[in-house]
This record gives C-alpha cells, structure tokens and sequence, in this order.
C-alpha cells in the first residue's frame, strides 16, 4: 500500500506540474492534430483517441480542416469536390487558409479556451505537405500564410500517422464515397507529401508523435494514448478520483502506522521479556559454569598432585635403578679387568715357555751347525767352539713380565746375526 501511496502522490505531482505548465499557455485546453496521407486511418484514431479522453472525464472537440464550419465546408466542397478542376495552386492555398483562419477562430480557439481536448483531422503540415510537396509551390510562403490564418496557434502535439502511398491508396479502395481531387493524384504526389510530413517530424522530434500506420488500428491508438497520458494533466474527474484515492491512501496509511506502532509496541514489550528471560538463563549458565570451573580446577590440581606423586615415585625408582646398573656395570667391569689379567699371565707364561723351547732349538741348532763346520774345515779352535747356552735374555724377559707379541722375533734373531758375524771373521 505504501508503494501505490508514492505512486500516485508522484503521478499527482506530475500531473500538477504539467496543469502548471498548461496555465502558462494562452489558454486551458488541449490542441492535438492528426496528420498523414489519404487513407492512413486518421478518422478511426480520432473517434478511438475522443472516446478513450471522454471515458477518462475531458471534454472532446473533434474537428476537421477543411469543414469544421459551415463556411469551411463550402470551401471543401470546391477544393475537393467542384467539378471545376481549373482551380490554381496558389489559389487553393489561399482558400485552406481562410478556411483554418474561420476554423481557429469559429472552432478552436474557443473549445481550448473552455479548457477541451481539441483533435483536428489535418492542419498546418497538411498544407504544407501537398501544397510546396504536391503542388509545388514554396513551403516558407505556405507555412507564413498559415500562421497568418492562425494567428500564432500551434498544437500541443501532432500525431503523424505514415504507411506508404500503396497501402494507403488500397485501403481508400474500400470506402463507398469517391476519391477528391487530392486522393485522385497520382502515385508521385503521395509520395512527395509523404517525404515533406516526414521531414517536417524529423526537424522538431519533440512535437510529433510519428506512428507506424500499417500496424493494425488497436496498436496505433495504443502508442497514440500512451503519448497523450504523458502529455496531458488529469482531467477534472480524475483529479477528484486522484484527492479521493490519495485521502483513502492517507487514511489507510495512517492506519496501516498506527498498527505497526501497535505491532512494534508489542514486539518491544516481548522483546524486553525475552532478554529479561535471556538474562537470567545466562547468569544461571554463567554460575554453572563458575560451579564445573571450580570443579574442574580442584580435580585438576588433584591430578597434578597425582601426577606429581608418580613422576617422584618414578624418578625414584629410575635412580634405583640406574643405580643399580651402574653397580652391575662396574663389577662387570672389574671382573672384566680380572679375567684380562689372568688372560694376560696366561698368554706371557705360553709365550715364556714357546720362547724357552725356541731358544732351546736354536742353542740345539747353532751347535749343530758349529759342528758341521768343524767337520769340513779346521779343527774347531777356542774360538769356533760352541759358545754355551745363554739364557739371560729369557730370563731377563720373564723376570720382567713384559714379553709380547713382536719381541720375541727380535730376540732369537740376536743369537743367529751373532753367528754370522761370527762365522765370516773365521773364514779365510
């Protein structure tokens, strides 16, 4: 309801402001003209357009040029219908002005000073259009004649119906009454007043509607109607239907706040009874939770305090127990360095009793090999003789307990280099 309130405060608004603009004008009313060819419709859209703006509440003048007095329907008779045919062109732009000129002041002037929607069957542009286009003659004198003939009058709006001169001539076809002298043209004229209608909506776009007349009747009208209920202010019953709508609205509006005051005055006081209740479900929650924190807290220490307690009893059973490792260690190790010293003794009395065999062979072996030389050479003198057994080297080694795994060699080498040496002095 809101939304269709604005709507139409902003549709009044633009109508006021469009009845503002038409108090400007000279007068009250409405001056709208049909123009276009032979045979475009005009006469239909007028009755359709007068019959839409009577329902709506105007008051409607139709009219016609030339006809819409009697002075203008004896001209028409000898512009268009006279037998005499010889009739020149400036002459005939000369009787349509004098009969726009009765028109505008018999007719038009005063049904637009009553405040009427006037809607004329061809004007200004149609003199135009056939007497410069068809007949040739000059549009500016044409158009000066006419605004002599109307004093200065121009429509609001003029609608231009345009379809092509074939179509137009095919639809004139269908009509009981026989062509006038201007339908009676030629294909050419049609279209050269044609092109100067289309010319003349082209140079002033804003006061012209130009309307595709091939479109079937019901559009045409549409597109015409949709112009005009732009252009036009609402018409005095409309207006009063628009205040009577807009006070409706405005009560209804009026209503429609007080019971969403009402609506908001509920919704406050359930509201304040939600967050009373809100509040006191959280202070309940908050001491609950205050309660199982402090629980917590004292569970938690008392786990701490567990814990403590088997992390001491661990630390204590582990130092047990590296303690005894390490007791287990060390008499390993002790007895580890007993038995390698036993090992050792062992090892020096087998390598004291190889070494005594080996010096025993090796004593064995030098006197051999003495004897064999005294048996091939000289008798073995003091000095060749068998030298006698020395174990003194043994016996140092053994009384010194260090015997190892190398001096052995170096010790029974001793004996045999001596021999050597020995035994090359005494050769020759």
């Amino acid at each position: 309801m809101r939304a269709r309130m604005i709507r139409l405060r902003e549709s009044a608004a633009a109508r006021r402001s469009d009845q503002a603009r038409a108090r400007g004008k000279k007068h009250l009313g409405w001056f709208i003209a049909v123009e276009g060819g032979d045979g475009v419709g005009k006469s239909t859209q007028i009755t359709a357009i007068a019959a839409w703006l009577r329902k709506r509440g105007f008051d409607v003048v139709t009219t016609r040029e030339p006809g819409g007095t009697p002075m203008g329907t004896a001209l028409r008779d000898i512009v268009l219908h006279a037998r005499d045919k010889t009739i020149g062109a400036r002459a005939e732009a000369l009787l349509f002005a004098a009969d726009r000129a009765e028109h505008i002041d018999k007719v038009v002037r005063p049904a637009l000073e009553s405040g009427a929607v006037v809607l004329t069957d061809r004007h200004v542009d149609s003199s135009i259009a056939y007497q410069s286009g068809g007949r040739g003659l000059s549009a500016e004198d044409v158009a000066a004649l006419s605004a002599f003939a109307t004093d200065g009058l121009r429509p609001d709006l003029t609608v231009l119906l345009d379809v092509d001169p074939a179509v137009a001539w095919e639809r004139s076809q269908t009509r009981p009454d026989a062509p006038d002298k201007l339908e009676a043209e030629p294909a050419e004229f049609h279209a050269r007043v044609r092109a100067v209608f289309k010319a003349r909506a082209a140079a002033d776009p804003p006061r012209y509607l130009v309307v595709d007349a091939a479109e079937p009747p019901g559009v045409v009208t549409a597109i015409i109607e949709d112009r005009l209920e732009k252009l036009l202010p609402l018409s005095p019953r409309e207006s009063v239907e628009a205040e009577e709508k807009e006070r409706a609205l405005r009560a209804a509006q009026l209503a429609e706040e007080r019971e969403q005051r009402a609506r908001q005055e509920a919704a406050r006081a359930e509201a304040e009874r939600e967050a009373a209740r809100r509040r006191a479900e959280e202070e309940a929650a908050r001491k609950e939770a205050e309660s199982r924190r402090a629980e917590a807290e004292k569970a938690e220490r008392e786990r701490a305090a567990q814990e403590r307690e088997r992390l001491a009893a661990q630390e204590a059973q582990e130092r047990r127990r590296a303690e005894e490792e390490q007791r287990a260690a060390q008499e390993q190790e002790a007895a580890e360095r007993e038995q390698a010293r036993a090992d050792a003794a062992r090892r020096r009395e087998a390598e004291l009793a190889v070494r005594k065999a080996e010096a025993i062979a090796k004593a064995r072996a030098r006197d051999q090999a003495t004897q064999d030389l005294a048996g091939r050479a000289l008798p073995p003198t003091e000095e060749t003789r068998a030298l006698p057994l020395d174990l003194s080297q043994t016996q140092v080694l053994e009384a010194r307990g260090d015997v190892g795994e190398d001096d052995g060699d170096e010790d029974d080498d001793a004996p045999r280099i001596r021999w050597r040496r020995g035994k090359g002095k005494k050769r020759p």
